[in-house]
């Protein structure tokens, strides 16, 4: 089995097309169709059903799957860490982010790292926290930034820091004088959320049974910044992580006003995520470093560490 291989594999059960893969992988067709042959021959069984012109994973590919992804995660990190020794000229970083994290911090860690190790390719994902997890496990990530605690034993969490979930309005709401909210005072006023695949989401509805709240939610959207540019329009609030709802509110020119949310006061805690027991590369362990620093001047966060 080479790693050739398990390349032309993972991309053929990514696209289910030979001849994308092939493009992909910058290969002949048939130099590809002739390796996935190989491979299928040493392992005396089928990895793919045919289904007219494309593919689809068969039961024993989809074992190899994971199995195969782990792998080769695992050869890119003993590729950095060859790559160590002559100061990260070579390799690459896979991340995957929760939305409302792209814009609050990663972005000053990534330029940081970029700049420090120009030859060293960053991928940034965007993802909610479950598929950052199995990400993780299968070996198609090499950190992720999501909450903590982490909801499989498989992963390894190192806390960032914590903030709480606040309310936005517009300026014109009737709530916009208020400096703090207790949470069942947002009885009957209507409200945009994320919905409920969404881990804040959850945190906030589990907040409001707390508190003996039955949310009035007239609008789900999957966009933070959606929901926040939403409440400019005057008649919906909705309720945020600290660092957005502030950000939003202190741009200028802001129609928008931001209000801590008490009784209950919800906490949401960033973290770092790692396979538990799998190797760090240098890379990865830089770029976290750097997303330690970029969090110490966030502002209001309260900052923990492991």
């Amino acid at each position: 089995m080479e790693i050739r291989q398990l390349r032309y594999f993972l991309s053929v059960a990514e696209t289910e097309h030979l001849t994308r893969s092939a493009d992909a992988l910058h290969v002949t067709q048939s130099t590809l169709s002739h390796g996935l042959r190989q491979l299928e021959e040493e392992l005396n069984m089928p990895l793919f059903d045919r289904i007219g012109r494309g593919l689809r994973l068969s039961q024993a590919g989809k074992v190899l799957r994971d199995h195969a992804s782990r792998a080769l995660q695992e050869i890119e990190a003993g590729k950095m860490a060859l790559a160590d020794l002559a100061g990260l000229q070579a390799g690459s970083l896979t991340i995957g982010v929760i939305p409302t994290f792209l814009t609050h911090f990663v972005p000053d860690a990534v330029a940081g790292f970029s700049l420090a190790f120009p030859k060293v390719q960053i991928h940034v994902r965007d993802l909610r926290a479950g598929p950052i997890e199995e990400l993780l496990i299968a070996g198609q990530l090499d950190l992720g930034i999501s909450f903590h605690p982490a909801l499989r034993e498989e992963i390894e969490a190192q806390p960032l820091f914590e903030e709480r979930l606040q309310v936005v309005v517009s300026k014109r709401h009737p709530l916009a004088a208020r400096r703090s909210l207790r949470m069942r005072e947002l009885e009957g006023v209507p409200l945009a959320l994320l919905p409920r695949s969404f881990a804040t989401r959850r945190m906030i509805d589990a907040a409001c049974l707390t508190a003996g709240l039955k949310p009035d939610v007239r609008v789900e959207m999957e966009s933070v910044d959606a929901l926040i540019h939403l409440c400019r329009q005057g008649a919906l609030a909705t309720i945020s992580a600290e660092h957005a709802a502030q950000q939003a509110a202190n741009e200028a020119g802001s129609a928008l006003k931001s209000i801590v949310l008490t009784e209950p006061a919800t906490v949401r805690r960033a973290a770092i995520l790692w396979r538990r027991d799998a190797s760090r590369s240098r890379a990865a362990l830089e770029f976290s470093a750097r997303l330690l620093t970029a969090t110490q001047r966030l502002p209001g966060a309260a900052a923990s560490r492991a």
